[in-house]
């Protein structure tokens, strides 16, 4: 039997699993084009940020042309990916030093980083570099986040400073990190909150005792995970640092000759801070590096107890999957008055023009809700279902992943 929608009867249909048969979705082309030649849409990356409203909810591409992008940015928007033509040739640039240090570097209120992120939520940034080149405030950072921002993702990029606390996201959210270069001096990789990054190589550039740095205060599951990630150095260093709780996970890591003996991560509690946890939650297992004592495996007394437990999926304690690649899935399908309602697992982003396409040749047409997990068609009396169809557009996953998890561009309904 059909799946009838009838415009005088209210019907209601749910199902964990609607998709009978699919097709593979096309990649999408990205929303606003930025060319410092004037080909694109803007020749200026906060031009084309700003053009974006900030309590937007779909998922918005933003292009960048390789060119020298000599700006100073802040990204208050969410559901924004910024992904560059090519790691190397697209290149963000500003010099600017901690505002403790240098406030006249940063009069025009954008913050204390090149690149700022303030209050957003999945947020994608990938395939280009992000460079500060200064080096006189001893804190130039390249990246930071303020605010209540989660699920960020930083993939395919190098992130560059000349000092400390170069990536410094500290909006005390979920961060997952993926093949990253990142250069600086202490602390240049110290997120505030749960952060997951791998298969990257993080350069200590000086001689430094605290390389590294987390804290995860607000709940005892937060942590800071390197997954198969090398350090490097001419100098001797020392691992890392925190003075509020947090836990630490290093599993197939590979560390330099440099790595000072005494170097591992070591603990001072901040002023007028007591620890709720227990301070001895640093976990090795299978790194490869010098024959420290510390540096031996001890996975097995940590709450994952393996190595092969430790996924992205784990460290955010199932909260979010940022290499999941499973496909919003239809929820279900209801109707009244001419217009069919097709909900979603999650909220999913439009991308061209989908229809539903009936067992009578006709179409339902859509007419509203990226950005949300309804989709509203117009649809004929009496319509039986019989396909979904992105008709040569997409229907993704609005929430930050590392690759885009697109409904299949067509989707058999079950009959």
């Amino acid at each position: 039997m059909n799946r009838t929608l009838t415009i005088v009867v209210l019907c209601l249909i749910v199902s964990t699993n609607i998709f009978a048969s699919t097709k593979p979705a096309k990649p999408f082309k990205p929303d606003i084009t930025v060319a410092k030649d004037g080909s694109g849409d803007f020749n200026s990356l906060q031009a084309a940020i700003n053009s974006i409203p900030k309590g937007n909810t779909e998922r918005k591409v933003i292009f960048i042309k390789n060119g020298t992008y000599v700006e100073h940015i802040l990204i208050e928007n969410s559901f924004l990916t910024l992904r560059g033509q090519d790691r190397k040739k697209t290149r963000i640039q500003w010099e600017i030093n901690d505002e403790r240090l240098a406030p006249q570097q940063h009069k025009d209120g954008k913050g204390i980083a090149t690149l700022n992120l303030k209050d957003s939520n999945d947020i994608i940034i990938e395939n280009l570099t992000i460079d500060n080149p200064a080096n006189l405030g001893k804190k130039p950072f390249t990246v930071s986040s303020t605010g209540k921002g989660t699920r960020i993702i930083i993939q395919n990029a190098d992130i560059l400073g000349l000092g400390g606390d170069t990536l410094s996201l500290w909006s005390r959210g979920m961060y997952y990190h993926r093949n990253l270069y990142v250069t600086g001096t202490y602390h240049f990789v110290g997120p505030r909150g749960t952060c997951y990054i791998s298969d990257s190589t993080l350069k200590v550039l000086s001689k430094v005792s605290n390389a590294l740095f987390n804290e995860g205060m607000d709940d005892q599951r937060e942590k800071f995970v390197l997954r198969n990630c090398t350090l490097i150095s001419k100098e001797h260093f020392g691992l890392g640092s925190f003075f509020r709780d947090t836990a630490w996970y290093f599993v197939d890591c590979k560390f330099p000759k440099t790595l000072d003996p005494n170097g591992a991560i070591f603990i001072k509690a901040a002023k007028d801070y007591k620890f709720k946890w227990p301070t001895d939650r640093i976990y090795f297992s299978n790194c490869k590096g010098p024959d420290y004592k510390w540096l031996k495996d001890n996975i097995e007394k940590s709450d994952a107890k393996t190595a092969a437990a430790v996924t992205a999926k784990w460290t955010f304690s199932d909260q979010w999957d940022p290499e999941s690649t499973v496909a919003p899935e239809i929820a279900g399908i209801w109707g009244i008055g001419g217009v069919m309602n097709v909900t979603f697992s999650e909220s999913v982003t439009v991308k061209g023009s989908p229809v539903i396409r009936l067992a009578d040749g006709n179409v339902a047409t859509y007419l509203s809700g990226s950005g949300t997990n309804i989709l509203a068609f117009k649809a004929p009396a009496f319509a039986a279902l019989e396909t979904l169809d992105s008709n040569g557009g997409q229907i993704l996953a609005s929430a930050a992943s590392a690759q885009p998890r697109c409904v299949p561009s067509q989707v058999r309904l079950d009959k």
